[in-house]
């Protein structure tokens, strides 16, 4: 786990990205990771001194099965609400993505490893709007940033320049591109636009759900 700024942690794991926001009485999860994802999650708030019981918020980037993985055994432990869009959130309540793996003949094995996996099938207490600005951080908008699915959010703490992107982006030698493996993504061009709005915002940090932080951020967008 690294300390991004005071009050802001990442947590890199083998599958996906979390990261940590503790701010005052608010404990807030971005991203879920795998289902076994719940232990290292656990030990990141023991080590910070948090009990399960003290996370108030999950924030769902996307339904995919490695971003959701520990929501619902999170929740369970808790009591802390799941929050994500509308389209995202209609897809988990089917036990799904929100789109189709474009793998051609293999696409119904990813569907089906989708629904017999089980953490996929999930009820999202709160949808969130783009243009809302969620009470920490000193602000964090809830952007939207399709593309890699069709519902997909980020969010921007503009106080910190801070930008958790999930995988609306990705990192890689200190750069910040468009995910580039196209048949995980729902539209290609889609998702260059949402990168481009992102840059636009000239974020300091970016934090994404596959790939190490990028700081200095805002000269390091690939938009090509």
């Amino acid at each position: 786990m690294q300390e991004i700024i005071p009050g802001v942690y990442f947590i890199p794991m083998l599958f996906s990205n979390c990261c940590l926001i503790v701010d005052g009485s608010k404990i807030v999860l971005i991203d879920a990771g795998v289902r076994s994802s719940l232990k290292p999650i656990l030990a990141a708030l023991e080590s910070l001194g948090c009990r399960p019981e003290n996370l108030t918020e999950i924030l769902l980037t996307h339904a995919d099965i490695d971003h959701v993985g520990a929501a619902d055994a999170l929740r369970k432990l808790s009591g802390a609400r799941i929050s994500a869009s509308q389209v995202e959130a209609e897809a988990l309540a089917r036990g799904r993505s929100a789109r189709e793996v474009k793998a051609g003949l293999l696409s119904p094995l990813f569907t089906w490893f989708e629904q017999r996996s089980g953490s996929m099938l999930l009820w999202v207490d709160r949808v969130l709007h783009a243009g809302e600005v969620l009470p920490v951080l000193g602000g964090l908008r809830v952007l939207s940033s399709p593309g890699h699915t069709p519902g997909h959010l980020s969010f921007y703490a503009e106080k910190h320049r801070l930008l958790f992107a999930g995988d609306s982006v990705t990192t890689r030698h200190d750069s910040v591109r468009a995910n580039r493996r196209r048949m995980f993504n729902w539209d290609q061009e889609v998702m260059l636009a949402s990168l481009r709005m992102q840059a636009a915002l000239q974020p300091g940090i970016v934090v994404c759900g596959h790939g190490p932080l990028v700081r200095d951020a805002a000269v390091k967008f690939e938009l090509d």
